[in-house]
Formats: structure tokens, sequence, C-alpha cells
């Protein structure tokens, strides 16, 4: 497929900033613990400057410095209530649960502000929830949304019909909830049977005809350990388009993690979906074209994310998707890539940026939805979207709460999307809104 140069040397100069931004930090961090490890050793029994390399060093992603410097002030200054907490969150993100229980039960007879009683309390929850067996966690939301081309969007998100409608701006409500369960294997250590089940409903307003509804469900079996991860899991999809039933999906996924560092994980993940459309018009004229839409999609992608800081991290993928179609032309294959950075705050305000580009060649030309001598079609892709966002904690005087109001957020956010076709078919590009409640609760928050 033919890529315009000026895409190319678009998405080589992202690469190159990325790369530069990736380098720099890293350089930056390293240099700061260099320097900062440097002066504890040279004042081993410094309880301030212990305290602050521990500060700088968990806020760069070194758990176990933090740890050492942590333990260095307790045994110099065993009252130092606010230090043995944070040593506690320390040692459960290191995953050491008992030891960060033990530093918690000694705070029980100890005098706590307000805030710091209620994230010990938060935090020896999370530690029973992670030492349970079975885990549950899940997440909900409620969003409204705009965009500038509404009809536009949903013809193209589907590719439900040839040409889209006219341009029309509109508004919906959207709903999310998720529910995840797993359950620990007995005598196999690392080893989990989990499931999921997921739901959206997306409801318009202004008159436009844009309803959706989807479903899904998921089952299989995990593995973590201390350097990598898997799943394997049964997945099963159901999607309704204009309140009608549009198209359902039954297959197999699988993904995989290795971290080489701290800082650094790759993964690869695939997916394999038996695809079934009800399509009246297509359905309709099956039998002379020789087939519909119905057929297998393939999915493979391969991913990095690195993490700058403990608050901030970049992530990037590519991938290739092949839908194989009864008639050919439905069908097509080509690659795509994906990029996200994520930062946060101290009181947890956060930015987060992502987008991606998919290249799309079919499998044939098309004379009957398209025309007759059309040529075959070819679709450019892409998606943005910025987003900024808050727990509702972060607007209290002391930026937490340690209860509720730090499981519940408030986002906005601005979208994009395009879509670039060969003639006959309309190209498509929108911009819209959003913003949205969430909720988070469970094992996993």
């Amino acid at each position: 497929m033919k890529r315009p140069a000026y895409r190319s040397a678009s998405i080589f100069r992202a690469g190159l900033l990325l790369s530069a931004v990736v380098g720099l930090s890293a350089v930056t961090v390293e240099g700061v613990a260099a320097q900062d490890f440097d002066a504890v050793l040279a004042a081993p029994d410094d309880v301030d400057l212990n305290l602050d390399y521990a500060r700088r060093a968990a806020d760069a992603g070194d758990l176990n410095g933090a740890a050492g410097a942590l333990e260095r002030v307790l045994i110099a200054d065993p009252n130092r209530h606010s230090a043995r907490l944070m040593y506690a969150v320390v040692l459960f993100r290191l995953d050491d649960l008992q030891g960060a229980r033990d530093q918690l039960d000694l705070l029980e007879p100890v005098t706590l502000t307000p805030l710091q009683r209620a994230e010990a309390t938060r935090y020896r929850a999370r530690i029973e929830r992670s030492r349970s067996t079975t885990r549950f966690s899940g997440s909900a939301s409620a969003a409204l949304t705009w965009e500038e081309d509404a009809a536009g969007a949903l013809t193209t998100q589907f590719d439900s019909l040839i040409t889209p409608p006219v341009s029309e701006e509109g508004g919906a409500a959207a709903f999310t909830a998720r529910l995840n369960v797993a359950h620990d294997l007995d005598g196999a250590s690392g080893y989990a049977a989990f499931g999921s089940i997921g739901g959206y409903e997306r409801s318009t307003f202004d008159g436009i005809d844009g309803n959706v509804r989807r479903g899904d469900v998921e089952a299989g079996l995990s593995y973590t350990g201390r350097l990598n991860s898997w799943n394997v899991s049964a997945v099963a999809r159901a999607l309704d388009l204009l309140d009608d039933p549009y198209m359902r999906e039954v297959g197999v996924k699988a993904q995989a993690r290795w971290r080489t560092s701290n800082a650094t994980t790759f993964s690869v993940s695939g997916e394999a979906v038996s695809q079934t459309f009800d399509e009246p018009a297509v359905d309709a004229v099956a039998l002379i074209i020789g087939g519909d839409r119905d057929g297998w999609r393939y999915d493979v992608n391969l991913g990095l994310t690195h993490r700058l800081n403990v608050r901030s991290s970049v992530g990037v993928s590519v991938g290739w998707q092949d839908k194989q179609a009864n008639y050919e032309p439905f069908g097509y294959s080509g690659p795509g890539v994906q990029a996200r950075y994520d930062t946060s705050t101290r009181r947890g305000q956060y930015l987060a940026i992502s987008g991606g580009m998919q290249w799309l060649e079919y499998d044939a030309p098309d004379p009957v939805f398209i025309g007759l001598g059309a040529p075959v079609r070819e679709d450019t892709r892409s998606w943005a979207r910025v987003a900024v966002g808050a727990p509702i904690s972060a607007f209290t005087a002391a930026g937490a709460t340690g209860d509720w109001r730090q499981d519940v957020g408030l986002e906005g956010a601005l979208t994009y999307g395009a879509r670039e076709s060969r003639a006959p078919l309309a190209d498509y590009d929108s911009w819209g809104a959003e913003l949205r409640l969430t909720w988070r609760f469970g094992a996993a928050n």
C-alpha cells in the first residue's frame, strides 16, 4: 500500500521525539539518583537526608532504594510515624504484603492524623484483598459525549454503510461497567483462574439514530511471576447497532509480558475470533455474490511500556490485523501503530494522551457495493484522545482523603477520529468531547 511521504516523515519525527524524551528522562533520573546516594553515603545517620532520598527514590521508581532509606530512618527514629506509613506503602508496592502488614500493625496503637489513619486503614484493606484467594475488582462510568459529525462517526466506526450520511453533530449519554474475578489455584503458585464481564451502552440525543450496545464475557487462566506474566482466555462479544443485532464474536486471546527492568516491560498479544454479522441488505444478495461479511479476524500486537518515573510512563505498540470474509471484498489486512503518554501528580490529577493509525488494504475490488470498475479499497484510519482528570479527593485541602473519594474521579477529554478512503468512498473526520464520571473498586484498585 502506498503511503504519502509527509505521513511517513511525521511518524518518523514522532518516533525520534519519543525516544529523546525517554532517553533524557532516564539520564536525568539516573544522574539525580547518583548524586543523592553519594550524599546519603556521606551521612548515613542523617534522618532528614535519608527521608528526602526515600521520597526522591520512590518518585523515580527505585522502590528498593526507598525501602533501604526508610529502614535507616526508622532505626534512628522509631517514632517517625509518617516514615513508617510510607515504608508500609513502599513494601506493599514491592509485593511484600506481610512486611507491609507488620508495619501497619506497629501503627495501630499510635496517634496519627485523620488522613494518615485513613491511609493506613485503606492499605490494610488492600493487603487483605491481595492476600485473598478470590479477588473481585471492577469499574463503572457515566459520560456525556459530543461529536462534530456524530452520524459519520457511527457509520465509519462500524463500516455498516458504504456512503456516510450527511454530516451532523450530536451528543450522547454513555454508560460502561466491568466486573472481574480471579481465584488462585491450590498448589500452583502464581496461577489463577479468572473471568470478566462488561457492558457498554450509548444513547444519542438530537434525533440522531445512533444507539449502540456492547457486551462481552471472558474466562481463562493466568500466571504472574516476579518478572513475567501471561494469560489465555476464551472470549465472546455481542454488538447491537441502531437497536438491532449487528455482530457476534467468539474466539480466543492470549497475552504475555516480560519486565526487563523496574521501568521497562515488553508485551505480545494475539486474538482470533469468528465474526457473524446480521446485515439484511447484504444477506439478501449473499447467494448471488457468493458470501457475506462473516469470517475470522486475527490480531497480533507487540508493545513496549517504559516508566519515566513513578508517575509518568510512555507506551507504544505495533500490530497487524487480518479480517477474512466470505465475500472477498469485505476482507482486509494491514498494520497499525499506537502510542500513549500518562503523567500524574501527588494529588492524583492526571494527563493521558493517546493516539494511533491503521492502514488497511481490502482483499479485492467490490463491484456490488462500491461500484463496477472501482479500485480496491484502501483506508487510512487515525484517532487521538487527550484527557485530564482527577479523583474527587484531589479537590480537598489535603489532596487525599483515604476513603471512597479517592476511588471516584472526574475526567474531561477531547477526541479526534478520521478515515481517508479511495473514491468513491467518502472521507471522514470529526472532533469530539467527553465529560466522564468514573468509579473503580476492588482488589486492583
